[in-house]
This record gives structure tokens, C-alpha cells and sequence, in this order.
């Protein structure tokens, strides 16, 4: 099989992601698209997000990671942005814009580069995981264009958080919206 120039990674693979038009789908990535829903839900797993500068996070949606040499490797439903700072009095790079979690001090300014200075997370929806492999597959992916840590997994179904867990992919559920599938 020949992979063409407009064709993703993930297109190319087959990694269909059937649920993207449905109704399920939609609700959840509306849920997240909404900046004090996501920073609630990503704290649950990550706390140390409870001091990013959430006034500055950017949200995007559906919008794709792309290699170094310009390919399109696929679009997980939501890329969030988080800005670095610099502490003053040790010169070290962090997310934290209360202090500086090495050395304590509350100098700390948003990176001067902000442009080139930041991480990038991905949440891939699912509202149910029909397929256990395929799933992985396609997070693995998108994770082995640098996102390692940096990876989760929104999904209602809760039946494979541990082995999603054990390969790296934080896990997130909304109360509203779990179920034992």
C-alpha cells in the first residue's frame, strides 16, 4: 500500500476512529473545550497542574501533529499548550507560575522565548473502547511524536485504565460521565 502526500499516519494505518461523529463523542470534546472543566479533570491526574498559568494554556481542537519533516502523523481531539516560566534567582525552566519548584522562590516570569518555550499535551476521546489494541495503537502514535508523559485518555469506559495506565496514558473520567460498559 502507498501512502500519499495528504494522507496522515493514522489514515494510513486504518486507525478509523468511528466515534468521532457521534453525538457521545461531541459532548465530551464541548466538555473540554471548556478551559475550567479541563484544568479541573487534568488535576485529577496530574495535581502539579493545579500551578500552570491557566490563563495562558491554549486549547485546540482536532488539530494535527505534524513530524519535523512536515508530515501529517494524525489529529488527536484536543492539543493543549502550557506555557514554561523562569525562576530569576536560579535560572531554571518550569510550568509553575506561583514559584520555582527548585529553589522556592516566587521570581519567576514567563519565559522570554514564550514561542519556543512551552508543552504541548494531547486527550484522545473515547466515549467507549470498542477496541482494546486499536486504541493503544493510535495513542502509542501520536505519544512517539514527543509527547511521552504528556499523554491522556478521556473515556466514559472503565474497563482498561490500568493496562492504558501500564503503557504510559493517563487515564481521565468525568463524574458525569463513567460507566461500566
Amino acid at each position: 500500500m502507498k501512502k500519499t502526500r495528504n494522507q496522515s499516519l493514522d489514515q494510513f494505518w486504518r486507525i478509523d476512529d468511528k466515534q468521532l461523529n457521534t453525538p457521545e463523542h461531541d459532548e465530551m470534546l464541548l466538555w473540554l473545550l471548556k478551559k475550567e472543566n479541563l484544568k479541573k479533570i487534568i488535576a485529577t491526574r496530574s495535581p502539579e497542574s493545579e500551578n500552570w498559568d491557566w490563563k495562558h494554556v491554549k486549547i485546540h481542537a482536532e488539530e494535527f501533529i505534524v513530524s519535523s519533516s512536515g508530515f501529517r502523523v494524525g489529529a488527536p481531539d484536543i492539543l493543549f499548550v502550557v506555557p514554561h516560566y523562569l525562576c530569576k534567582n536560579c535560572n531554571s525552566t518550569h510550568r509553575n507560575m506561583d514559584n520555582c519548584p527548585n529553589c522556592d522562590s516566587d521570581d519567576v516570569i514567563i519565559h522570554p522565548d514564550h514561542q519556543q518555550h512551552f508543552d504541548r499535551y494531547f486527550i484522545e476521546i473515547k466515549p467507549r473502547i470498542e477496541n482494546f489494541g486499536m486504541t493503544l495503537k493510535q495513542l502509542k502514535l501520536f505519544i512517539s511524536y514527543g509527547y511521552e508523559e504528556r499523554a491522556y485518555l478521556f473515556t466514559r469506559d472503565l474497563r482498561f485504565n490500568d493496562e492504558f495506565e501500564g503503557q504510559g496514558i493517563k487515564v481521565i473520567h468525568s463524574l458525569n460521565v463513567q460507566s461500566k460498559l
